[in-house]
């Protein structure tokens, strides 16, 4: 059975041994379960692209050869819905169910069933992907065997809005059992509608979640997309950050209603961080923190944490204040959890403090992360009052090109 990496640019011969060209791709129909191979696009010695129809082709494995001279091609015309196997399916993404993850398409297995050659299956395997490189043969007698992963293409379908793309079919059963972030890649690969009604089959901590992670565009279309009241539980599932970003890229009008369904505590934190600037510290950072009085103990400061760790997602350091509310101090979870359940924040707590002003700009906040290696910045108001925080992962937002922003992990979440 001839896989689609052994075929791409080998020679294509007629019926006198006679090099036509070289093959470029394979056309394939639409139809299921398994895609007959229609025609074999060729580029000639001239520079030229051909389309050869199957009824021309002799054979595919053990080297491609026609039916007919060169002189009797009859040229094909690919139809809109036929789809170009190595343009339109290598390299693709898939959802393996069974992994819980999206894989790529490495390579395709193709096979000669009742006189007609097929698409029978999709290897999302190390495999493949050696076999591309032309080293599979070389691995193999160093001793390194890749587990095989062939994916049946019955279990294959065309994304309805893009037939170009391809994706497993998944019940949502299965779908909702994905990392967040590979939901959103699925998401923001289908159009609106589609990725709409993905996001609205989850459940609300879910759908923020993996609203977190889909593209800032796609944010906006799907919150515009949906049932104002479905968005404000959504929103109030997640980071008040990730939410006042989201509202505040939406209309006015719309961002208005959402925040008036929400509840109380959730919107008055959104709206808080709405009034800076989006490009100053204040702007950038979460109001969820832990912080506690220097007066208490050790054991009064784990029950705080205790209680501030269901609603606050990430705990990077313990803020220590003042009875007026001004920041004095810092100390760690673990130097928290070492000490003894007596001692006093006062006599455990740092107080060389690194801050930033809310007004301060974001590139400067990022800075400062990067110069003291820090997981998180607190963020100031009349220079001691904290207001938020700026994490380590929101720095790294600000500092990558927007390309690379979803491929770096969030390793503190």
């Amino acid at each position: 059975m001839p896989f689609l990496s052994e075929m791409i640019k080998k020679p294509v011969v007629d019926n006198a041994g006679k090099t036509v060209g070289k093959l470029v791709d394979v056309i394939v129909s639409a139809n299921r379960p398994y895609p007959k191979v229609n025609a074999l696009s060729v580029r000639t010695a001239k520079g030229t692209t051909v389309a050869i129809p199957s009824r021309q082709i002799e054979r595919l494995e053990n080297g491609m050869q026609l039916k007919v001279k060169a002189d009797d091609v009859a040229p094909y015309e690919k139809e809109e819905h036929e789809v170009l196997l190595a343009a339109d399916v290598l390299d693709r993404q898939v959802v393996d169910v069974e992994g819980k993850k999206l894989r790529r398409v490495n390579d395709l297995k193709l096979a000669r069933t009742n006189g007609s050659y097929r698409l029978i299956g999709v290897d999302i395997g190390a495999t493949g992907l050696l076999r591309r490189l032309g080293i599979e043969r070389m691995v193999e007698r160093v001793g390194i065997h890749p587990e095989e992963n062939y994916i049946a293409w019955t279990d294959v379908d065309s994304i309805r809005s893009d037939p170009m793309s391809v994706k497993l079919t998944v019940p949502k059963y299965n779908v909702t059992q994905l990392h967040p972030a590979d939901i959103a890649e699925i998401v923001d690969q289908l159009n609106l509608h589609e990725g709409l009604t993905l996001i609205n089959s989850l459940d609300e901590e879910a759908a923020a979640d993996t609203l977190e992670e889909t593209s800032e565009e796609r944010q906006v279309s799907l919150i515009e997309g949906m049932d104002a009241e479905r968005a404000a539980n959504i929103l109030e599932e997640m980071s008040p950050d990730d939410a006042a970003d989201l509202l505040g890229d939406l209309p006015a009008d719309r961002a208005e209603a959402i925040l008036d369904l929400m509840e109380p505590d959730e919107s008055e934190d959104i709206k808080e961080l709405l009034e800076y600037p989006e490009d100053t510290a204040g702007g950038i950072m979460t109001n969820e923190f832990i912080a506690v009085n220097k007066e208490q103990t050790v054991e009064q400061a784990l029950g705080e944490v205790r209680k501030a760790a269901k609603s606050v997602e990430s705990i990077y350091y313990i803020y220590v204040t003042s009875n007026g509310n001004d920041l004095v101090g810092v100390t760690s979870l673990r130097e928290i959890l070492t000490a003894p359940a007596e001692t006093k924040l006062a006599t455990l707590m740092h107080t060389d403090l690194i801050t930033a002003d809310v007004r301060e700009d974001q590139h400067e906040v990022a800075r400062k992360i990067a110069k003291y290696n820090l997981l998180a910045l607190p963020v100031v108001e009349r220079e001691t009052m904290i207001k938020g925080i700026v994490t380590v992962d929101d720095a790294i937002d600000i500092v990558l090109p927007t390309a690379w922003k979803k491929k770096v992990p969030k390793m503190f979440g």
